[in-house]
């Protein structure tokens, strides 16, 4: 697992401005509330295999245990980047856009 570089930060943000708006800081900014330390750090976005990872940092420095060829996932998949370097987002962070989206529809 590794940090996004420059081009893929942009191209991830881009993507997730559609449709968050200025709440993208809420989610850049949000403190974690996992592990067992007092001070857990906040969420980042990591990248394996092609999948961008929302994750905190304190489940990051646990997983350097784990080597890459065993990890399988962590955190909640934001989306992930096609061969031609598109980023396409994943229907598992509809729970990360739900809560911080620009426009909301509650259905009956």
């Amino acid at each position: 697992m590794r940090l996004l570089d420059e081009a893929e930060t942009t191209v991830v943000f881009e993507k997730l401005l559609k449709f968050i708006g200025n709440n993208l800081k809420n989610i850049v900014e949000s403190p974690a509330h996992e592990g067992p330390d007092p001070n857990p750090g906040r969420y980042c976005f990591r990248l394996q295999k092609n999948r961008v990872y929302y994750v905190s940092e304190a489940l990051v420095k646990r997983a350097t245990n784990i080597s890459q060829k065993n990890l399988v996932a962590m955190g909640t998949c934001v989306g992930r980047f096609t061969h031609g370097g598109k980023f396409h987002l994943t229907v598992q962070c509809l729970g990360l856009l739900a809560a911080n989206a620009k426009h909301k529809v509650w259905l009956k």
